[in-house]
């Protein structure tokens, strides 16, 4: 049973993640959307681009690039507010190619080397067997099919459908389908590995970024 401040923990993060989403939504299918909807968008992408300028290997060369980076997108928020829908777009997509390739470049080097057999390495004690490490690789095949499939129809709703239904499918659909993958293996590798210790899908996620941390 989880604790109060656990429940309150999830619970804004929940909150939090709903409102940007909203925003997002909203941003992303207005022609032009409030200011605070646009920066909102930005972050995650500014979040990340200081991250790689913080751990490159010419830290203040790339810190100096980011914050010229900065001041150019804070200068021209007004003509950004025009297209916000790129925004949002390239960050959907990029994300979803990323975690493609991610996954997919794993595939080929034996089951033991797939993405998700080396995240339930890195969880489980103990030496996986065969048949585990199989399962991983049908899950993380399984994976990089799902993320390939939602870049290809993210591109096709964008520049082939209404802007409004891109959006409600990057924006509301694409974190609902997260949660149905995460729930959906759950529950298959409940029945198709009897018998055997499992993590939970919170278990699953903070794994997934433990070892992402770490590498």
């Amino acid at each position: 049973m989880i604790s109060f401040r656990q429940a309150l923990r999830l619970g804004l993060i929940a909150t939090a993640g709903a409102l940007y989403l909203g925003l997002g939504h909203l941003a992303a299918s207005s022609e032009h959307p409030p200011i605070i909807a646009l920066i909102v968008g930005l972050l995650p992408l500014g979040a990340m681009a200081l991250v790689a300028a913080w751990n490159s290997r010419a830290p203040a060369l790339a810190l100096l690039l980011f914050a010229a980076c900065a001041l150019a997108i804070a200068i021209n928020l007004d003509n950004l507010r025009s297209h916000a829908a790129w925004l949002y777009f390239v960050q959907h997509a990029g994300a979803m190619i990323l975690l493609t390739i991610t996954f997919g470049s794993t595939l080929g080097r034996g089951h033991q080397d797939a993405l998700c057999s080396r995240i339930a390495s890195f969880v489980m004690l103990g030496q996986l067997d065969a048949d585990y490490l199989r399962y991983t690789w049908k899950v993380t095949v399984a994976w990089t099919v799902y993320f390939a499939a939602s870049a290809i129809l993210s591109v096709l709703l964008f520049y082939f459908g209404p802007v409004e239904v891109w959006s409600f499918f990057a924006n509301v659909l694409t974190p609902v389908l997260l949660g149905v993958m995460f729930g959906g293996e759950y529950l298959i590798r409940l029945r198709a590995m009897p018998g055997r210790s499992h993590f939970s899908v919170a278990e699953t996620i903070r794994a997934y970024r433990e070892y992402s941390r770490r590498r």
